[in-house]
């Protein structure tokens, strides 16, 4: 057997990692506590101890010398007295027999020596070492600390009083050769009950932690066996105390885990069938998501995109594996309506209203699509997402359009109808002229009435050509930031002397906030001084007229991004106090050659409707009868694609559809 290996007590060698496993043992780590805990208490009460011996013992020491030297002191007052130096020598060397005295000396009343113990030849002179100068200066007694030959001495002085008077002084050195002797002995003493303590401890604690690590072996045997699913297994308690409370524990729970394993075993089975049934319902929400013919888009609380159903992914031009995660804002950027419904949602946890939007796709022609979205809910009723659903319209626009054809028609019909009304009367007076004309040119009277009536009928009849050729034309927008106040400003200074002379009053209420907006100037102040005409002439003297600019549809749901959403719109209000439009004529407001003016054309409200339509907007109108009417006009605040807004995509004689 090498010398490196170590031998079980079975007999066999130790393997170095079952030696780390021992001495990693929990009765490993209680023996060294223990011996570590017992060996700081000895090591400090070593300490304290010896301290204190130790100065128990310079006491001692100091008290010798300092009644040895005072005895000296009281036996040589009487020699000092008279000089008698035989026996104040005798005195010294008598003291000097003492084991542990190094010297005695005796100075006289002037410092010199009178006796000395270990060197007469001293007598008579006058010691000058610092110790033997603060010796002899004495008043009281002192204790100094001297070396003298190699070793090291108390200096104890006593000054001879003498009535009051010092007669010299008593030195005396006491060697601490015996003071430290009888520290080492402590010492020795002190280590020896340390070892002897530390071996007892040593062993008691050894025993202790025998009997308490044992048990606790095999609860961890049995724990391991358990982590390898070995269920099966049971301690015998040996002792009714806190371990065997322990391994009755554990046997409980043995018994536990092993019927929780036998009931996991029967829910697994049982698991595994609901999870087979849930696949099945699942594969079939999926079959019938991806059978809607409307699109389905879920996002999380924080916008990001859950599902796509395969309709959803056709209209949006996106593919879930590629969008899944990413925020609603960047997988759909190209359909501003839809982010803005989305965010509303999310932010209000509310329904959305019906959006309608187009989705640009590359390559492919732009698709009509209707949204809406609601708020998705869990079992529990909290909030998970939002639920888009989106539906093609592009069927839907086809039968508008054939719709909008059929209304052109008859549109067209009603329109030829009123223009020949309105014609006629002109034509008539300018065909009784020129039937006329001939037979009465020379009557200065007709040739008069001619010149009145003629250019009149034919301007009345360019008036009406001219509005009809506005209403109809294609109008082309020349969209430019635009100051709605500024420019409700420039109708009121048109209309200033109407104002004036019938003294009324108006209000102006405008949001500071909302001023600027894409428009066309020209065509958008044509509508607006139509409107304040409007209202100016339903008024009497007196009356109040207001204009108002509000916001609909809230803030910017897109943020910096910009872009078109019928959600960012101004509202302008004109408010008369006039007499109302009576109820049979509210359907006919818009109708081209509807007027209850004694001239005019009638075609001024239709010329608004069709600018506020080429913006965007919409026109409408709340009227009481008594109480006055109040016109509204909302426009988006940013007009974008001008092709579907009127102007360029607006065929010719798309006119506004005609009440029936």
């Amino acid at each position: 057997m090498s010398s490196g290996e170590s031998v079980t007590p079975g007999g066999g060698a130790a393997s170095p990692g079952s030696l780390r496993r021992r001495f990693a043992s929990l009765q490993a780590k209680f023996l060294l506590g223990a011996v570590l805990v017992i060996g700081l208490v000895m090591a400090a009460l070593i300490v304290i101890v010896e301290h204190r011996q130790r100065a128990a013992i310079v006491d001692e020491v100091q008290r010798r010398g300092l009644v040895l030297a005072q005895n000296l002191a009281a036996i040589s007052s009487g020699p000092l007295l008279l000089y008698n130096f035989t026996a104040l020598e005798q005195n010294v060397v008598r003291l000097d027999e003492e084991a542990d005295v190094a010297y005695a000396i005796i100075l006289d009343p002037e410092g010199k020596v009178a006796a000395h113990s270990e060197d007469p030849g001293l007598v008579g002179t006058v010691l000058t070492d610092p110790v033997s100068t603060r010796a002899a200066a004495a008043k009281n007694p002192v204790v100094q600390e001297a070396t003298v030959a190699r070793q090291v001495v108390y200096d104890f002085a006593i000054p001879v009083d003498v009535q009051g008077q010092k007669w010299g002084t008593v030195r005396v050195g006491l060697s601490r050769r015996r003071m430290e002797a009888e520290i080492a002995k402590t010492r020795r003493e002190l280590a020896l009950l340390a070892a002897v303590i530390l071996l007892g401890g040593g062993v008691a604690s050894a025993l202790v932690a025998r009997r308490i690590a044992r048990p606790v072996r095999q609860l961890a045997d049995g724990a391991a066996a358990i982590s390898r699913g070995e269920l099966a297994q049971r301690i015998e308690p040996v002792t009714s105390d806190e371990i065997g409370r322990l391994a009755v524990a554990f046997n409980h729970m043995a018994s536990q885990l092993l019927q929780q394993r036998a009931a996991l075993e029967a829910a697994h089975a049982e698991l595994g069938r609901r999870f087979a049934e849930l696949s099945d319902l699942k594969s079939y929400t999926d079959d019938i998501l991806g059978s809607l013919p409307s699109g389905i888009v879920t996002v999380d609380l924080q916008g990001c995109v859950v599902t796509l159903n395969s309709t959803a992914e056709s209209l949006t031009g996106c593919r879930l594996a590629e969008v899944r995660g990413c925020p609603a804002a960047d997988a759909f950027a190209h359909i501003p309506e839809l982010v803005a419904l989305l965010r509303e949602t999310v932010s209000t946890r509310a329904g959305g209203a019906l959006v309608s939007g187009t989705v640009a796709r590359r390559n492919t022609p732009a698709i009509p699509v209707e949204m809406t979205s609601t708020p998705l809910k869990g079992a529990g009723g909290q909030d998970l997402g939002v639920v888009a659903v989106l539906r093609d319209l592009t069927t839907v626009r086809q039968l508008e359009e054939q719709l909008r054809r059929s209304d052109r028609l008859a549109a067209l019909g009603t329109l030829a109808a009123g223009l020949a009304h309105e014609i006629k009367n002109p034509l008539t007076s300018l065909l009784t002229f020129s039937r006329h004309l001939t037979r009465r040119f020379g009557d200065e009277r007709f040739r008069q009435r001619f010149q009145s009536v003629v250019p009149r009928e034919l301007e009345r009849i360019n008036g009406i050509v001219e509005g009809l050729l506005r209403l109809a034309h294609p109008t082309r927008l020349s969209l430019k930031p635009v100051d709605l106040v500024e420019l409700l400003e420039e109708v009121l200074e048109l209309y200033a002397n109407q104002v004036e002379t019938k003294q009324i009053t108006v209000a102006r209420e405008y949001a500071p906030a909302l001023r600027v907006i894409q428009a066309d100037r020209e065509h958008l102040y044509q509508a607006l001084v139509n409107l304040v005409a409007n209202a100016l002439d339903a008024m009497g003297e007196g009356g109040t007229l207001t204009l108002r600019t509000s916001g609909s549809g809230g803030a910017d749901l897109l943020g910096s991004s910009g872009g078109w959403t019928p959600d960012r719109r101004v509202r302008i209000d004109i408010q008369d106090t006039g007499a109302g439009i009576p109820a049979a004529e509210i359907p006919q407001v818009f109708n081209p050659f509807f007027t209850t003016k004694a001239t005019g054309t009638g075609l001024g409200l239709a010329i608004v409707h069709k600018i506020v339509e080429d913006h965007g907007g919409t026109v409408t109108f709340r009227s009481h009868p008594g109480a006055g009417t109040t016109f509204t006009v909302l426009l988006p605040i940013t007009v974008g694609r001008p092709a579907e807004r009127g102007g360029e995509g607006r065929e010719p004689f798309d006119l506004p559809r005609l009440s029936p």
